[in-house]
């Protein structure tokens, strides 16, 4: 059995529900965070500060390379000479030669750790160069587009995102902008 709501009634009844409905969205906004998604490590391959520190390590560990290839070079001449020479050396001219080569080794050594912990070195410095000039462009772009949280979309940070939400390509273009305008501005 159905019941007649009066007209009037009826009005205020659906203005109630639409009432509480926009209230419900109204609240819903003001609690909605706005978030964003960024890959840092493609911002670090893209953009151009990133290509220019990643040629400079590749020139570096170049230079590495060449010069362990000519350390290694010495020390092999030094254990040729001492295994040719064997017969025709004294002992004492032997043990000279063995304790030159292992001298070579451990320095040898000792350069590839250097250089190791140099170009690791040389590479968070440089990281660290380019955090610092991202942080003016994500201080912007949050700003302009009112975000609440910008995340690297890394594994463990951020699960699942859609390209709505990732802000990288606009990132490394801003970048790019800022360090070609700090650069044509500083010259």
């Amino acid at each position: 059995m159905l019941t007649k709501v009066p007209m009037r009634a009826g009005w205020l009844l659906a203005g109630a529900f639409l009432l509480q409905g926009g209230f419900q969205a109204l609240a819903a906004q003001e609690t909605a965070v706005k978030i964003a998604v960024v890959d840092l490590e493609r911002v670090f391959v893209l953009s151009e500060p990133g290509k220019a520190l990643q040629a400079k390590l590749e020139k570096f560990q170049k230079d590495v390379q060449a010069e362990g290839e000519r350390l290694n070079e010495a020390a092999n001449d030094v254990r040729k000479r001492a295994s040719e020479g064997g017969q025709s050396l004294s002992e004492e001219k032997l043990a000279e030669l063995q304790k030159e080569h292992e001298d070579k080794q451990i320095a040898i050594r000792r350069f590839r750790d250097d250089k190791q912990r140099e170009g690791e070195k040389m590479k968070n410095e440089g990281l660290r160069q380019i955090e610092v000039q991202l942080e003016p462009v994500f201080k912007s772009l949050r700003e302009e587009r009112d975000y609440d949280i910008i995340l690297n979309n890394v594994p463990g940070i951020v699960v699942m995102s859609t390209q709505k939400v990732d802000i990288t390509d606009e990132i490394v273009k801003r970048l790019n902008e800022s360090v070609g305008a700090a650069g044509s501005g500083g010259g």
